[in-house]
């Protein structure tokens, strides 16, 4: 949501929310409070909306395993465009889903799964939209002494069989003790407040092998990224060389990895001043929401 209040900054824009609980965490974008007997028609009589944006198929449910919440008129609802902005298409296990509601455009976060999308649903435009981040929230704090160790925070806690990289690599780095590692999940500014607390978070791609937004969060915080190479990611099309480090995914240089990031300090500044560069010249909220308001224009006239 934070991409979106930056949407509704933009000048000539008018953008408003609408959802399942969406009023109790976003009440100064919300239209009017959520119904379930409230259909597409009722919302563009009370709001003559051009477009409308989806944030991710998975939010589409009132629970991981509940029904849509979607208005019932949703998947016949042609009046406008309908685009997703989806960030877990590998996790997809009904191509059918998309047509069904009709979708028109999809904005993948993700490199491979752009690809893996155009192959699969030639009928809806997919297009390449990575992730980006609020610079003006995710900054590094002169105030925080770093500890000097590597770090791993994360929202789905260890031991997921997606994150088998970031899984081995971290138990590898505890034998050495050269890792910090959060046994529970931290959001908000405690999250933040980690992000500048250490000189570099471990980050895994998955076996999906996809580029997380908390690579970018790490990155513009000012810790160095450590990551596995992963080049089926895209993630040399992000980042210029030498402004993350990785890990092979066979592990073996690990903990030579890990160690001149420790004990390098003008490496790891080289590295780090690379990494900011390239944030807030390509991966901001900012920037990206000038491309995305760039694609609807393309695309349809908008903007």
């Amino acid at each position: 949501m934070d991409f979106a209040y930056k949407i509704a900054e933009r000048p000539n824009v008018e953008l408003k929310s609408y959802g399942f609980s969406m009023t109790r965490g976003f009440p100064k974008l919300d239209l009017i409070p959520y119904n379930d007997k409230i259909l597409m028609q009722d919302l563009k009589k009370e709001f003559n909306f051009d477009i409308i944006i989806l944030d991710g198929k998975a939010r589409m449910y009132k629970t991981p395993q509940g029904n849509i919440w979607l208005p019932k008129d949703f998947d016949n609802f042609d009046k406008v465009p309908k685009i997703l902005i989806e960030g877990d298409y590998h996790n997809n296990k009904d191509l059918n889903w998309y047509s069904n509601r009709g979708i028109d455009m999809i904005l993948q976060r993700h490199f491979r799964n752009t690809e893996k999308a155009k192959k699969q649903l030639p009928e809806i435009k997919n297009i390449w939209f990575p992730c980006s981040v609020d610079t003006e929230i995710f900054k590094s704090d002169s105030k925080i002494q770093r500890e000097n160790k590597i770090c791993f925070v994360g929202g789905h806690g260890v031991d997921i069989p997606a994150y088998f990289y970031r899984t081995k690599a971290i138990k590898i780095l505890m034998t050495v003790d050269l890792i910090k590692k959060y046994k529970k999940r931290i959001e908000g500014q405690k999250y933040i407040k980690c992000l500048q607390s250490y000189v570099s978070h471990l980050n895994g791609s998955s076996i999906y092998n996809i580029n997380t937004a908390k690579m970018f969060e790490i990155m513009a915080c000012g810790s160095v990224l450590l990551t596995d190479y992963c080049p089926e990611s895209g993630i040399q099309y992000l980042f210029p060389k030498n402004s993350y480090v990785t890990y092979k995914r066979d592990f073996s240089n690990l903990t030579s990895m890990a160690n001149k990031i420790l004990h390098d300090i003008s490496y790891r500044n080289y590295i780090n001043k690379r990494a900011i560069k390239t944030i807030n010249k390509k991966h901001t909220h900012s920037i990206r929401v000038k491309e995305f308001l760039q694609i609807l224009e393309k695309y349809y006239g908008l903007c």
